[in-house]
């Protein structure tokens, strides 16, 4: 309770003349969480001021003396509890120089305040600090395990209470007090904010105190005691119906030894007082489990597990899953995992199995639940962590990552053109062989053309390869040869309908694409190409794209929560990628729609389904680069699904030109949507993808509205770093639930690996949406 809270005593005051009984009344209400020495009411204000000196004296109603009288003014004496006692019905009397007392009666009204007293909460208390210092340091006691740690934080000292223990507690009778609140859990017997109010009862006391501690050949002690009650008489009855009577006892106690189960029931102590009431307790005695170490029926056998087994009463001991034997003693055997060692391992390419819960330990090269895919395009070794060398569309060995190489390259990455005599005698005849089949081509391409118009000259591989090598190069190695070709589509396939989405250097329209099973519906994508940089966002969104789905563990390919590629089409003008189409569109056009029974929980599940998309991302170490709802579509069956791996950069129509390090190009970049280490070095990571997260789950709670870091919708660039290295980020949305944002903020750590990985991501906005909306199912 703060000591400088003001107290506001209402009085409601009514003196009320009765001219049979010759008696005042007055009537007053006062809040329970009044100090002592508060103001209740006046006794002269009934009385008159003007009277001779009189004294005043509190003769009933007040059995727990929580009111004193001082100069005919009665005040607050003692705490009250409008839980206790509602209201207080007082005798006053007053008297003059005469000697004869007049009554009066006042009737006080304790008001209920919402929050007092405080509630002893045993699940937030903390052991009491045995010694005590000056240092105001949290001492906490850590206990190490394999796999975690279990933290004891200390609390204050005896009659201390408050998050700097400088706060004295008022609880009495043996009352313990809370270390943070200060609130009081009262002693059997005693009641009120003190525990200072008498209560009537009886109570069985059990010895030990804590009933997972009472076991089969054990101890018990039930102690039976009356409080404020005089008893006439005492009888136990036990489990076995019989009885056990005490002439005018006020306890007892019954101790049962070597507890086995016949003694288990209830324990009835009944209390009949002077006046022919009947109280009573009852304690219920279930010991079924044998003490520590032993088994048996009698728990007489000794039980010795191993590795955290525990010992039953019937079966010995209960091994932990991964271990087997009579006393845990021998770890599963090969192949085999689980509770009992039951299961087998599904693990492939001679992995082994953890005996505990059956993960797979993949041998190099190999990576998956169950170890059955190669590393992805690029990668090799143990766990794929190490990133292949070679050069020039060589194929990496996925468990040494030696490259295979196309000719001409040679050499152990394949960087090396080879020039010996043997090849050139070859080469020379080939390529003057090849220089007139070209002349042969080149006729008849000027003979179609003059026949039936100009077409544009195939768009070759290697030309996006050296494009993408200038962005990612690592994206560029981790692509097999002959990739763009296996996705091309023939543009006489495809059905050009309406526009649905237009931008600066793209445009989107609705079509269809003739396929060998059916005519699919598809988001057809065309970009500029004479422009450098949407040329360069064209490669790297098709090889973006290109490489989730080859490198999938779907058995279909792709993502469910990434858009489905269905193609490509370079061989004609305009160069076109062939997309899922999303029936209900952008996010973002969802979230600004009008807010009339669109509960947050429902877009918070989007989020959930993004998260598991960055989580196949940073799998296959692609960076997306620009998350955000603009970013994220919405299919028809309302699933979202990551979009715009190279192309959304074009619709930064009101975002500043920054330009791109060591780079003729300028590249237009979502300065509000990225991270800090993306700022300052133009670097884009699976951890910064990360930050542009926690941005979108911002747009998602603010229901589209427009980031801005201290009202400032347009920043430029040093500036916003400023802000950043200043620890300053975006404000809490109104209405955004503090566990949403706490996961936003992590979002936004400024060191990256501090940063939650998505898995952990989807875990605690799967917990929101549970929260915001219980009934709400997150699909997994």
């Amino acid at each position: 309770m703060d000591k400088n809270m003001p107290f506001f005593v209402l009085l409601t005051c009514l003196a009320v003349l009765d001219s049979v009984q010759g008696t005042l009344q007055l009537s007053a209400n006062v809040p329970e969480n009044a100090h002592a020495g508060e103001t209740v009411t006046s006794v002269r204000s009934a009385i008159g001021e003007g009277k001779e000196e009189v004294r005043c004296e509190i003769v009933a109603g007040d059995k727990n003396r929580r009111f004193s009288v001082t100069n005919c003014v009665i005040q607050v004496a003692r705490p009250l509890d409008y839980g206790v006692d509602p209201t207080y019905n007082l005798t006053v009397n007053v008297i003059g120089s005469s000697g004869n007392p007049e009554q009066l009666y006042v009737d006080v009204q304790v008001q209920d305040v919402e929050g007092y007293p405080p509630v002893y909460n045993d699940t937030c208390e903390m052991p009491t600090r045995t010694a005590w210092g000056n240092s105001g340091d949290l001492n906490v006691d850590m206990k190490w395990t394999v796999k975690e740690f279990d933290a004891q934080p200390v609390g204050c000292p005896p009659n201390k209470y408050g998050v700097l223990c400088d706060q004295n507690c008022t609880c009495e009778n043996g009352a313990r007090c809370h270390g943070l609140n200060g609130a009081c859990k009262c002693q059997p017997g005693w009641q009120g904010v003190i525990c200072d109010i008498p209560y009537s009862t009886v109570v069985i006391i059990e010895t030990p105190g804590d009933s997972r501690r009472i076991y089969i050949s054990g101890t018990v002690t039930l102690h039976c005691k009356v409080f404020h009650l005089t008893a006439d008489r005492m009888m136990w009855t036990f489990p076995n119906k019989t009885e056990k009577w005490l002439q005018g006892a006020q306890e007892d106690r019954v101790r049962i030894q070597n507890i086995q189960s016949e003694h288990n029931g209830t324990y009835t102590c009944t209390v009949l007082t002077e006046d022919g009431a009947a109280i009573n307790a009852s304690y219920e005695l279930q010991a079924v489990a044998c003490p520590p170490e032993k088994t048996g029926e009698s728990c007489e056998e000794e039980c010795v597990c191993s590795h955290g087994g525990s010992c039953d009463r019937w079966a010995g001991c209960v091994c932990p899953p991964g271990w087997t034997g009579t006393t845990c003693q021998t770890s599963c055997p090969v192949g085999t995992y689980g509770q009992g060692c039951s299961r087998r391992c599904r693990c492939q390419h001679d992995a082994t199995c953890f005996p505990t819960d059956g993960r797979c330990n993949c041998t190099e090269g190999w990576f998956g639940s169950n170890c059955s895919r190669p590393c992805p395009a690029g990668r090799y070794g143990w766990k794929c962590w190490h990133a292949c060398a070679c050069k020039n569309n060589a194929k990496c060995n996925n468990v040494d990552g030696t490259c295979a190489c196309v000719p001409p390259w040679t050499g152990k990455f394949c960087d090396v053109i080879e020039t010996d005599t043997y090849t050139i005698q070859i080469v020379i005849p080939l390529v003057l062989t090849l220089l007139v089949a070209a002349l042969v081509l080149l006729i008849l391409y000027k003979r179609q053309k003059a026949k039936h118009g100009a077409q544009e000259e195939p768009l070759e591989e290697t030309r996006v390869l050296l494009e993408l090598r200038n962005m990612e190069d690592d994206l560029a190695q981790s692509l097999q040869p002959g990739w763009l070709n296996r996705w091309e589509r023939n543009a006489d396939d495809l059905t050009l309908d309406e526009l649905v989405g237009l931008g600066v250097s793209a445009q989107i329209r609705r079509g269809r694409l003739r396929t060998a099973d059916a005519d699919v519906t598809v988001a057809v994508k065309s970009v500029r190409i004479e422009d450098r940089r949407c040329y360069r966002a064209f490669c790297r969104e098709v090889a973006a794209l290109i490489a989730v789905h080859e490198n999938s563990e779907e058995e279909n390919g792709g993502h469910p929560n990434i858009v489905k590629l269905f193609g490509v089409v370079t061989m004609s003008t305009p160069k076109c990628i062939l997309l899922e189409f999303a029936a209900k569109g952008e996010l973002l056009l969802i979230l600004k729609q009008p807010r009339q029974n669109r509960p947050l929980g429902r877009f918070v599940r989007y989020a959930v389904q993004i998260s598991r998309a960055l989580e196949e991302l940073r799998r296959l170490r692609i960076a997306h680069g620009d998350v955000a709802a603009r970013n994220v579509l919405v299919s028809g069956d309302d699933v979202a699904k990551l979009a715009d791996f190279g192309l959304a950069h074009d619709v930064y129509t009101e975002t500043t030109y920054v330009p791109a390090v060591n780079d003729d190009v300028d590249e237009l970049l979502p300065l509000k949507w990225m991270a800090l280490e993306s700022l300052e070095s133009r670097e884009f990571t699976c951890e910064s993808d990360t930050w542009s997260f926690g941005v979108l789950l911002w747009e998602i709670a603010a229901f589209g509205e427009e980031p801005s870091y201290q009202r400032q919708r347009q920043l430029s660039c040093p500036k916003l770093v400023g802000l950043l290295r200043q620890g300053v980020r975006l404000n809490r949305p109104p209405g955004c639930p503090d566990k949403l944002y706490d996961v936003m903020k992590s979002c936004w750590r400024e060191e990256p690996s501090a940063r939650p990985e998505p898995a952990e991501l989807e875990q605690r906005l799967t917990e929101c949406c549970q929260e915001l909306d219980p009934l709400l199912a997150v699909d997994n």
